[in-house]
């Protein structure tokens, strides 16, 4: 290969994913080609494109890709999660690596709607459901979701008894 073709052709792909969660509940989808390994439900996301990470660009394409995708908007985003692979189908066949990144966020508003070009299904599954036979990766995604982010304030309030009839009054 000359130079200006190695240049062009990256020597890894970096995917980001969006772990979703309504209040006990953890958003799974069913896309029509897997990018994570582990069985045939995943999380959203995508491959990003290496010559503009670092630009702010992974929040801005997982907020599109959520919208677009499945018709929800979240709130902000932490990571939770990081793996690598090897995934075939390379340059040449070979494999390339895939360093993978899980950001956590809470859903915000919209109505699940996933769109059937680029998803086959999705659906809320309770955590609870989660915790055996799932793959090592989403196991400590969603552990370090629950420990690191805080629940959102409409958790919070939901779970503040109301103190009497009006509790806006004193």
């Amino acid at each position: 290969m000359n130079p200006a073709t190695e240049s062009e052709v990256p020597s890894y792909r970096v995917g980001t994913f969006a772990l979703v969660r309504r209040q006990d509940d953890v958003l799974l989808v069913r896309p029509h080609r897997l990018l994570l390994p582990g069985g045939p439900q995943s999380l959203p996301g995508t491959l990003v494109d290496v010559q503009h990470s670092g630009l702010g660009v992974v929040e801005t394409v997982l907020r599109r890709l959520l919208l677009t995708q499945l018709g929800i908007s979240v709130s902000e985003f932490w990571l939770v999660g990081s793996h690598t692979l090897l995934a075939p189908g390379g340059p040449a066949g070979n494999a390339t690596p895939h360093l993978n990144l899980i950001f956590g966020t809470d859903y915000c508003s919209g109505i699940l709607n996933p769109q059937p070009l680029g998803l086959k299904s999705a659906i809320w599954v309770p955590r609870s459901q989660l915790r055996q036979h799932v793959p090592e990766w989403l196991s400590a995604a969603l552990f370090e979701l629950e420990k690191v982010v805080p629940p959102s304030d409409r958790e919070v309030t939901a779970r503040v008894p109301a103190t009497g009839r009006f509790p806006w009054r004193r």
